[in-house]
């Protein structure tokens, strides 16, 4: 008797936001997105990764993830000076 194996379907999660550290297979990912920080399982293979998008796949689930840069600070036109 043949046996079969059944392999759980991992969720597959879309999302705009970005890298707060560096993306490795073997690691977790550390993501912001939508003013929030996300800590995935270990990543176990990245599938594509483009300046634009990032394909990659964790223990628990699977990453669309397109890259949203970061909002520049804001900039004061008003002159500063030191305190005494």
């Amino acid at each position: 008797m043949k046996q079969l194996t059944i392999k759980a379907l991992k969720a597959v999660k879309e999302m705009d936001g970005n890298f707060l550290s560096p993306i490795r297979v073997g690691k977790i990912a550390v993501l912001a997105v939508g003013g929030k920080i996300i800590h995935t399982s270990r990543v176990v293979r990245i599938h594509e990764h483009t300046k634009d998008y990032v394909h990659f796949e964790t223990l628990k689930s699977h990453y669309h993830m397109s890259i949203v840069p970061f909002r520049s600070a804001a900039v004061s036109l008003l002159p500063v000076s030191m305190a005494a």
